[in-house]
């Protein structure tokens, strides 16, 4: 195994030895060894008493039926249209049993590991181990490597788990540190000047200019949650604020650790934490009244980043996310994608919309070969590519505002492509997507070419920065705006919204540029997706801002903002059993219709029926004692 003899000839040899030397027969799962093993150089055993974490995924269950409800959810003639799931539910229907999760555990413990993470979703479970444990875990070898330069361990040979584990465990991260996920973000300068005169480059304020990011919602009593590593300066934030003339942070916003306390991940640098800057700053400007929450991975490992990503799933502290941190498909372990994916379907399922930056690469995102990155290539996220942008006026020494939207072509380090390891989703159809059965990236696009880059503040210090990093987190704050606006508690996937309004004055359709082996063409294509947004008209034709309804008790025509709650009708903010009380009134007849505090009849039908009856009265009551989930859909109800 010395002198450099290669590493995959080391796994075959591995593979088989091991295998023919357990007792019981174990069965070997596939998907976890590192594709870049093929890159490094074996220099021997590594020590026994090395430690290491490893990060275990239990596979989903009733996976299919996942997949009908979230096609199900996201469907508007459908009675459960966007009545998203509680965790607990979740839970209940598709995790791994609490029995499969106690087995796993019972066996690392056996084989000498100490149990660092579990979740309530049982999607993982976490253990430190000695060089020596991982391998009676697992089977394994674990040997020094040497990449590029640098040392690394590394399993040479695919795991094995006994016959009765195996079927439920997806795979293992953390056999190896041959790779690690990646922030998205472009440094391209410093300015150190007034930002005035250093022309011409593009604040929060020029975005939404460019974008038309004029109807008024703001993201208010939204949460957009930044998945990603490292601290912001809470001094940036508020400098950065005053500077562009947006409000403070909104109250609630903060960072969460979800390593260990000192942990790497964790901490402010003024190497790193440039994209958790970028990300806070223009989130928070494309939807200044949502707040912001910094979850933060206790390093760029994939055994730290895949549990950052469950923990905001099971804690649900915000219905948008965001990440522009990801990893080529092409160089990442099988099972590694397959774990993750699992946890943004169960995002989605209870409400959950994930955005991520498609990469900075273009079609070639490991440099070499044609591949995609990930997160941004799993069906259960919006990939976010980017554009280069060009204002109608403006941007010049003496005028030095964007006067708005003038072009866009496709930039050359948009990430796209054609995912090697995920199915096409259904909602990825119609509007020029090419035939075929592989999910394509990404999905839309932003502004995001280095030139003219995005005034961030770090450190105190102003830099230039650009890249799909600049676009991930200004698609999350529209979601968030359009949150604001229909007053739910979460939009789920927004994929079948999105193609739904492919074609039309919701986009900007981007027909030139490249990233390399795709050009831009008339509707979707894989440099920017369905293209760039266009704010006011995108909130428009998802949430009509205003329904007129005719009250005959008043002869008048009144219009009522769209952000009532479908369920609440006296128009309080919340929908609860005061609303119920209401409804039942009315159905009796001892309450009537459109006055004061029946005010808002026409978010009264909830359960579609084309009636506000005692039917409404009871599924509003459930909704309250938390029976059924609080997110309605309504049908238009006018006063008789």
């Amino acid at each position: 195994m010395r002198g450099g003899l290669p590493l995959a000839l080391a796994s075959l040899w591995l593979s088989t030895g091991v295998t023919a030397r357990a007792q019981p027969p174990l069965v070997v799962k596939p998907g976890s060894l590192s594709p870049l093993l093929a890159e490094a150089t074996d220099v021997g055993r590594a020590p026994a008493t090395e430690q290491h974490k490893v990060v275990i995924g239990l596979g989903l269950r009733n996976r299919q039926d996942l997949e009908a409800f979230l096609i199900d959810v996201q469907d508007p003639s459908s009675p459960n249209y966007r009545r998203f799931l509680s965790q607990e539910a979740f839970n209940a229907l598709y995790s791994p049993t609490v029995a499969d999760e106690e087995a796993l555990i019972s066996y690392l413990l056996a084989k000498g590991f100490r149990i660092v993470e579990r979740y309530p979703n049982r999607l993982l479970v976490g253990g430190v181990g000695t060089v020596a444990a991982i391998e009676r875990a697992f089977s394994v070898e674990i040997h020094t490597v040497m990449r590029a330069g640098q040392r690394h361990y590394a399993a040479v040979n695919e795991p094995s788990l006994p016959g009765e584990l195996a079927p439920v465990v997806v795979g293992a991260i953390g056999l190896d540190d041959l790779n690690e996920m990646h922030p998205h973000v472009q440094v391209s300068g410093e300015p150190h000047a007034a930002l005035g005169s250093n022309c011409c480059h593009l604040s929060p304020n020029d975005v939404a200019a460019f974008y038309d990011n004029t109807a008024g919602d703001d993201g208010t009593g939204q949460t957009i949650v930044i998945a990603g590593a490292f601290a912001w300066r809470d001094s940036d934030n508020a400098s950065f604020s005053s500077q562009w003339g947006l409000p403070p942070l909104p109250a609630g916003s903060g960072q969460i650790c979800t390593g260990s306390v000192g942990a790497s991940g964790c901490q402010f640098s003024t190497a790193d934490s440039i994209e958790a800057a970028l990300d806070a700053e223009y989130a928070h400007g494309t939807a200044p009244g949502a707040r912001i929450l910094n979850y933060m991975a206790a390093s760029s490992s994939f055994s730290d980043f895949t549990p950052m990503y469950n923990r905001i799933v099971t804690d649900d502290p915000g219905n948008v996310v965001t990440t522009s941190w990801g990893a080529c498909e092409a160089g990442l372990p099988l099972s590694l994608q397959q774990i993750d994916d699992d946890i943004f379907a169960n995002g989605n399922a209870v409400g959950q919309s994930w955005f991520a930056a498609s990469g900075d690469s273009g079609s070639r995102d490991c440099k070499r070969i044609l591949t995609v990155d990930h997160p941004s290539n799993s069906p259960h996220v919006t990939g976010v590519g980017g554009t280069t942008p060009t204002c109608s006026g403006g941007m010049t020494p003496s005028s030095p505002g964007c006067a708005g939207y003038g072009s866009e072509s496709g930039w050359s380090g948009s990430g796209g492509g054609i995912s090697r390891v995920f199915a096409r989703p259904a909602f990825q159809t119609g509007c020029g997507v090419p035939p075929g059965s592989q999910r394509l990236v990404p999905d839309v696009a932003l502004e995001a070419d280095p030139s003219p880059g995005n005034y961030v503040l770090e450190g105190g210090v102003w830099y230039l920065v650009g890249g799909t990093s600049d676009a991930a987190p200004q698609w999350a704050g529209f979601f968030a705006d359009l949150g604001h606006r229909v007053g739910g508690t979460g939009l789920g996937n927004p994929g079948a919204v999105l193609y739904g309004l492919c074609g039309t004055a919701a986009f900007h359709d981007i027909t030139s540029g490249s990233n390399g082996a795709y050009s831009a063409c008339p509707g979707y294509d894989l440099v920017t997706g369905l293209g760039t947004i266009e704010a006011k008209n995108f909130l428009a034709l998802t949430a009509p801002s205003t329904t007129t309804t005719t009250r005959p008790v008043t002869t008048t025509t009144s219009t009522v903002p769209s952000l009532v709650r479908c369920g609440d009708v006296d128009g309080d903010g919340s929908v609860n059993v005061g609303d119920a009380l209401i409804v039942a009134q009315f159905d009796l007849g001892l309450r009537q219709c459109g006055q004061i505090p029946f005010t808002h009849p026409q978010v009264c039908d909830v359960n579609r029926d084309g009636a506000c009856n005692i039917g409404d009265a009871l599924r509003i009551a459930q909704c309250d004692v938390g029976l059924i989930s609080c997110t309605f859909n309504c049908n238009p109800f006018m006063c008789p």
